[in-house]
């Protein structure tokens, strides 16, 4: 009789741990990993800060936003736009950045679309044709194709869209300067102590160092789509350089070439 009872009390012990198991299984299975309140909930407010101008953009052509109605593509409310300062002087520390654009046409509309580096003398650095999304929205073009950017220079990029077979068409385009700045050792400390996403994202943005702040932040925010601290440092980071229009829009990222 006592292995008997034994026995029974190991089978209802056993049945108890299941159920508890059971009521403790998040619903509809592993549930999308969320970031930890160390990485999306920092006591800290990402603020992009525009650095004093060295001079080196003065004087520099540059067209953030293209115009609503050119060429052969139809008429849009929102144009297209480089996610870029005001100033159009995007700088990062990356030897391969991301540039980042808002392009406000569905694929079916566009016949095609080119990118281009130059250097100060107008020379190709880098270029190449790419892909749209099916719909409007926030695409990246990665420059790895490139040979690295070197410090402290100049380059000027052009995006243009084709929305006809015509080349001799006039495009709706775009165009701005890049530069690639070196990290000086106290940023660069406070980045190898920085323990979080946001935090370096954080540096880059006070320290004006905008295309690094975009790409990282970007990054956050195509994995976790809903987090809400993410989605105000966005809006925080976009407004800050006057691009308040370009908020809710959706992004893609990389596009194919």
């Amino acid at each position: 009789m006592n292995n008997k009872l034994f026995y029974l009390i190991k089978l209802a012990f056993i049945g108890t741990l299941t159920l508890l198991g059971l009521l403790n299984y998040p619903q509809g299975g592993f549930a999308k990993p969320t970031p930890s309140n160390s990485e999306s909930s920092d006591n800290i407010q990402i603020r992009f800060q525009q650095q004093d101008s060295d001079g080196s953009g003065r004087g520099r052509p540059a067209d953030r936003e293209g115009t609503g109605s050119r060429g052969d593509c139809p008429p849009v409310d929102v144009p297209l736009t480089a996610l870029v300062p005001s100033r159009n002087v995007g700088s990062f520390v990356e030897p391969y950045p991301s540039l980042w654009f808002y392009v406000p046409y569905k694929s079916s509309e566009v016949t095609s679309a080119e990118f281009s580096l130059q250097d100060e003398h107008n020379n190709d650095v880098y270029r190449t044709n790419f892909v749209l999304p099916q719909n409007p929205g926030i695409i990246s073009l990665n420059l790895a194709g490139a040979t690295p950017l070197e410090i402290n220079k100049m380059y000027q990029w052009y995006v243009k869209i084709y929305c006809t077979e015509q080349k001799l068409s006039t495009p709706v385009f775009i165009r701005g300067w890049v530069q690639r700045v070196a990290i000086k050792p106290e940023l660069e400390r406070q980045l190898q102590t920085a323990t979080t996403p946001r935090q370096r994202i954080m540096l880059y943005a006070k320290n004006g160092i905008w295309y690094s702040a975009l790409i990282e932040l970007a990054k956050l925010r195509l994995t976790y789509p809903q987090d809400a601290n993410f989605n105000q440092d966005w809006a925080n980071l976009l407004r800050d350089v006057g691009l308040e229009n370009l908020i809710q829009k959706p992004i893609f990222g990389e596009v194919d070439r």
